[in-house]
């Protein structure tokens, strides 16, 4: 249900949307509903939208920061999240571990399902779709049938990149990238949480 729900969103097309970054996606599924069917704008300013896309049941609102990102600068972001990375550390107190790495391919895929065509998510290494991140999230056993999760997203995520999954006490979980230099770096991707 969730490639039927981003397709609805999809339909946010444009030069105003290329570029643009998803910086928080919330997830429903069952229980009442306020949004409309199909596609809603709940917010419209000038460098942020907020829409909703609803199928039956089950709704998704995305908050899109535009024109923030522009994909001639992959190599610009990657080098600026690795020299940030090396200033943060790991907690190796919490429990860390593998979860996935996006292949150009899986990317292409998605976007090519739910018609999303902008252009951060094409290329050699491209940037992750957030909603791929989600529907990703959902098929993890812990996460399987949940009835809301909340995503946030601190940085963008780049196919060919490790991520991790840390489950913290309460209802957080971060999700890390692996950023490789001389020696491997954690950073926050994002967080999230779920209700079961």
């Amino acid at each position: 249900m969730l490639r039927e729900v981003s397709r609805i969103l999809a339909q946010l097309k444009g030069e105003r949307f290329m570029g643009g970054l998803i910086a928080k996606a919330v997830w429903r599924q069952g229980g009442e509903m306020k949004e409309a069917e199909g596609l809603t704008v709940l917010r419209d300013r000038k460098d942020t939208v907020i829409a909703c896309g609803r199928i039956g049941d089950t709704s998704l609102t995305l908050t899109m920061l535009l024109g923030r990102f522009d994909p001639k600068d992959l190599e610009k972001e990657i080098a600026a999240a690795r020299a940030e990375a090396a200033k943060e550390t790991r907690d190796e107190s919490l429990a860390w571990r593998p979860w996935h790495t996006f292949t150009p391919e899986e990317v292409a895929a998605f976007v090519n399902a739910v018609n999303d065509v902008n252009t951060i998510h094409q290329g050699e290494q491209p940037v992750v779709p957030g909603l791929l991140i989600l529907e990703r999230l959902l098929q993890t056993p812990e996460y399987e049938g949940a009835a809301s999760l909340t995503l946030k997203f601190v940085r963008p995520a780049f196919s060919g990149e490790a991520l991790f999954l840390c489950t913290q006490q309460g209802p957080k979980t971060l999700i890390l990238r692996e950023l490789t230099d001389d020696a491997p770096k954690h950073a926050v991707l994002g967080a999230f949480g779920c209700i079961v």
